[in-house]
């Protein structure tokens, strides 16, 4: 998987009582992998920041709900929340990596004792 990345500035696209709705167009659909990883290393700021009120659409990116003030800080702490899931992420699928060759050199080598077993069966 590509990692994912902010493309765009936030867009608002709602206004209530003072707080804005904003989208986050992102480079890519994320993965179901991808966004529950980003749920669990995104780490809740103090305040009215939270990555909790974060919302994926699968159409639109990522959404969130802000007063006007705070939207730089949003946009600092998706983009850090961002990077950290890309990296939590690509350690994954290095990981899966490991463990696919590992376990592929585990069955040739298994084959290959298979092999000269059945070749020396009846000395």
């Amino acid at each position: 998987m590509d990692k994912i990345s902010r493309v765009a500035p936030p867009e608002a696209v709602s206004v209530a009582d003072g707080l804005f709705s904003f989208v986050v167009k992102l480079n890519e659909r994320p993965a179901g992998h991808w966004i529950y990883v980003f749920r669990s290393v995104a780490t809740p700021s103090k305040g009215d920041i939270d990555s909790d009120r974060v919302v994926f659409d699968p159409e639109r990116g990522l959404l969130f709900a802000s007063e006007e003030h705070l939207v730089p800080e949003w946009i600092r702490h998706i983009d850090l929340w961002i990077a950290e899931a890309n990296a939590q992420v690509a350690a994954d699928e290095a990981a899966e990596e490991k463990r696919r060759a590992e376990t592929e050199a585990r069955d040739k080598r298994d084959a290959l004792l298979r092999q000269v077993n059945e070749k020396y069966k009846n000395l």
